[in-house]
């Protein structure tokens, strides 16, 4: 399985956005911003796509999954969770729970409803890539203070991954910091602080810290 990743932005935002692929089939992750440079790849490749994976439903991951979803024909997934708590919509868009295997062979996606960032913010295991849009990065973990966030969800997210996942098990943000995707969780649980925690309190403290003039400072 490849995992080709595209830089994608649009003004101040600046997206990672994702195309898993193997035996020339492929299933999208988060595609935002810029059609043409992801859909050339899918064409020049000889690629066919078999559906979009949204992780939650902000703007900068979900853009152009309606115009993918038309073009190509293809299903949608998003968490019923986020769908409904956002009343998102989308061309064949399909509704998915925790832990129900999402079956497009070759590919087999276990999504993990993973909130803190989004109310059903989710994460997709794809062998043992986990992408993850805006709950965990490299660095650090998404803002937990926008509507439908909930920072005692995301403390609760990252036991559940650091107690669930391998330490092999690489990981794909919607977002970086500094560092390239694709890191070992291994390498989050020795440098991103989050992953250090074993205190509710203290992770709730630092993330929600007071005066922050970046929220992506994540120390």
């Amino acid at each position: 399985m490849e995992v080709t990743c595209f830089k994608v932005s649009k003004l101040f935002m600046k997206n990672q956005c994702y195309l898993v692929h193997k035996n020339g089939q492929g299933v999208l992750i988060d595609p935002a911003w810029d059609y043409k440079l992801i859909n050339s790849f899918i064409i020049r490749n000889g690629l066919e796509l078999l559906g979009v994976l949204l992780t939650h439903s902000h703007p900068d991951h979900t853009n152009l999954a309606d115009r993918f979803a038309r073009n190509h024909d293809i299903p949608v997934y998003m968490s019923q969770i986020e769908i409904d708590f956002y009343n998102f919509r989308c061309h064949h868009l399909q509704a998915i729970q925790h832990l129900n295997f999402i079956s497009l062979s070759p590919f087999s996606i276990i999504p993990l409803h993973t909130p803190g960032h989004t109310a059903g913010g989710t994460c997709y295991l794809i062998e043992n890539s986990l992408f993850t849009g805006d709950t965990v990065f490299i660095e650090g973990v998404g803002i937990c203070s926008e509507y439908g966030g909930d920072i005692d969800e995301m403390y609760d997210t990252i036991q559940y991954l650091k107690t669930t996942l391998s330490d092999k098990t690489l990981i794909w943000p919607g977002h970086s910091f500094g560092q390239i995707p694709g890191k070992e969780l291994s390498f989050l649980k020795g440098q991103n602080i989050y992953f250090q925690f074993d205190n509710r309190e203290h992770f709730t403290k630092l993330r929600m810290r007071k005066g922050q003039s970046n929220p992506f400072n994540f120390k």
